[in-house]
């Protein structure tokens, strides 16, 4: 049987496809330094369906009815299947299902596929004004069902952002607790488990949707451990690329 030490997460996020259209500095797979590591997020590959299928099953199972984003370093509305995916997602009755987007692929006939799909658009427009409101006006006129959340198209530190200095910012936070990997389960396009968002290629051996179930990923001794020791002051210092987090 399982031990519990830690909570269940609260919210399950899943990079259904790899790619995204947009190549902004702030985003870690553009700034990351070893560029070998983020190919994988410059080429095409989905998550398989029934991979997917599962991790809703099994998360459902043990107990999980939080929120769901069918989103993660990736532009959402690349993958043909996302309308589906979040139909089959709401099917498992999760209370709110969303996705992130640029908002570059919304048409008309694209709005028609994923309106009532999602709970939520958040939707992040990366323009200058007139262009933007413009834009937004348009967007908006396309849903009925969906609501749509703008966040503003906002940049916001990462590991190795040239737009901030980052440095100082993890100097800054250095002897901080983090929660953050308690808040969220994350499985990328590849079926990794990633312990938070600055996790992008899997820094910590956290294990694969397709070696192991859900629950034994999240309740594994190691992950549990790692949560544990992140949550005290100073935790950071145990582990090198925590220490160099640039987020509070």
């Amino acid at each position: 049987m399982t031990t519990r030490n830690i909570p269940l997460f609260g919210h399950l996020e899943i990079e259904t496809k790899s790619t995204c259209n947009r190549v902004c500095d702030s985003c870690i797979r553009n700034s990351h330094p070893d560029q070998n590591a983020v190919r994988p997020w410059f080429e095409d590959h989905e998550l398989p369906l029934e991979d997917i299928y599962r991790i809703l099953r099994e998360s459902a199972e043990i107990g999980f009815h939080g929120t769901v984003c069918l989103q993660h370093f990736n532009e959402p509305l690349q993958d043909h299947r996302i309308g589906a995916l979040g139909r089959l997602a709401k099917g498992f009755g999760f209370p709110f299902v969303f996705i992130c987007t640029n908002g570059d692929f919304i048409t008309e006939a694209l709005a028609r596929t994923i309106d009532g799909a999602f709970d939520q658009l958040q939707v992040a427009l990366y323009m200058d004004e007139p262009v933007k409101s413009r834009r937004q006006q348009t967007i908006a006129s396309l849903f009925k069902k969906t609501d749509l959340h703008w966040t503003g198209g906002t940049h916001i530190p990462t590991h190795f952002s040239p737009r901030f200095d980052v440095v100082a910012l993890a100097n800054q936070h250095r002897m901080n607790p983090c929660f953050e990997p308690q808040k969220r389960m994350i499985i990328n396009h590849r079926g990794d488990m990633l312990m938070c968002c600055e996790d992008m290629i899997g820094n910590f051996p956290l294990g694969n949707i397709r070696d192991h179930s859900m629950e034994d990923l999240w309740f594994s001794d190691y992950h549990q451990d790692l949560l544990s020791g992140l949550q005290e002051v100073g935790g950071r210092s145990l582990h090198p690329y925590c220490l160099s987090c640039p987020r509070p």
